[in-house]
């Protein structure tokens, strides 16, 4: 492999999911179709998720010109949905999901094969960082630059096991780059179409994908930029609160394993079981997640952000406010799936019995 050539050459094929960002994933494709490795062995199979907007003429026009995108539209019924829409579509052995927003590197198909080489039928995730565009606009904000320091800091938290050859061993997956054989695909059920949005689908998959025994592997040789146009406060914060409702879903469905976790225990209604360090940071949470508690923080980070944007108090003010907006997720969440919320108080009540 050091030279670049395959063993076992492989038809691949990219599923893509959109959902109205007609701009970013024009950049996503135009990488994809740069790519150095034979034309006739990828496909791009685009899943247009419901959008209303130039998403589809995007799609089209770049098809009509190069066959090896294929477009493939389905009425708005979430990411999971999509993806699963695409790997039955697809024509490939292999899999790469990717997200709309993702840029790959020429060498990206030879990367994905380069580890199944030594692995066999594992799960590969890339390693993804912010593209120049997004990174010079996250640099010239305080939230920004907060947010930058922030990803770095979960990378940093990241479960993993070094196996040599600047590869590890993790524990779950992403779905922003994910490489899979078709035929495990298949055989694992695909993700989970119950999910409404974006979030813990993929965690969900994870799970059933180790309880089969199958291996994830991380490279982060296989690079790619995240050309994500998400950069204020605002957007980041609502993107966490929909990812905290799909997190409660997680819980239901697997309540053995994830109803205990710490995001769904100190975000769900107070209990009895709750120590009172819980229960007044819960109370705390609920009144800065009411209209006014979100207007006051949003009027104090504004206030440090024109007159002293490198304030101290400014991160512990955005950690809050996404701390709110993920309270309010898993609030919605609960609602929605009520079974949750009463394997969350077993939980509790078990941990407490055994504290």
């Amino acid at each position: 492999m050091a030279d670049g050539t395959l063993s076992q050459p492989m038809r691949v094929s990219f599923v893509v999911p959109t959902f109205r960002r007609p701009d970013t994933l024009r950049s996503t494709l135009s990488a994809l179709l740069a790519l150095d490795y034979p034309p006739g062995d990828y496909e791009v199979v685009v899943v247009d998720d419901g959008s209303d907007d130039t998403t589809g003429a995007v799609v089209t026009g770049l098809a009509t010109t190069d066959a090896r995108i294929r477009y493939h539209p389905q009425p708005n019924s979430g990411v999971a949905t999509a993806r699963n829409h695409g790997a039955k579509a697809a024509s490939g052995e292999l899999l790469i999901f990717l997200d709309d927003d993702m840029l790959v590197e020429p060498d990206h198909i030879r990367a994905h094969l380069a580890v199944r080489e030594q692995y066999g039928d594992c799960l590969v995730n890339g390693h993804w960082v912010f593209s120049e565009a997004t990174g010079e606009s996250l640099r010239q904000t305080p939230f920004g630059r907060y947010r930058m320091v922030l990803e770095d800091e979960i990378r940093e938290r990241f479960a993993k096991v070094d196996i040599g050859q600047g590869r590890f061993e993790i524990t779950s997956v992403t779905a922003a780059n994910l490489g899979v054989s078709a035929r495990t695909f298949a055989e694992l059920g695909g993700f989970d179409e119950r999910f409404p949005y974006a979030g813990y689908e993929d965690q969900e998959f994870s799970y059933r994908a180790h309880e089969a025994g199958h291996r994830f592997i991380y490279d982060p040789a296989i690079r790619l930029g995240h050309n994500d146009e998400r950069v204020t406060l605002e957007q980041f914060a609502r993107r966490y609160q929909r990812g905290a409702v799909t997190a409660v879903y997680l819980a239901a469905m697997h309540p053995e394993e994830y109803a205990g976790s710490p995001l769904v225990l100190e975000n769900a209604p107070p209990t009895e079981y709750d120590p009172r360090p819980l229960r007044a940071k819960k109370l705390l949470k609920r009144a800065f997640s009411a209209m006014g508690g979100l207007w006051l923080l949003r009027a104090a980070i504004g206030q440090l952000e024109h007159r002293a944007p490198q304030s101290s108090l400014l991160p512990r003010l955005y950690s809050m406010t996404i701390g709110v907006f993920i309270f309010r997720g898993i609030r919605e969440g609960l609602e929605q799936m009520p079974a949750a919320q009463a394997a969350a108080v077993a939980a509790m009540r078990d941990q407490q019995a055994h504290a």
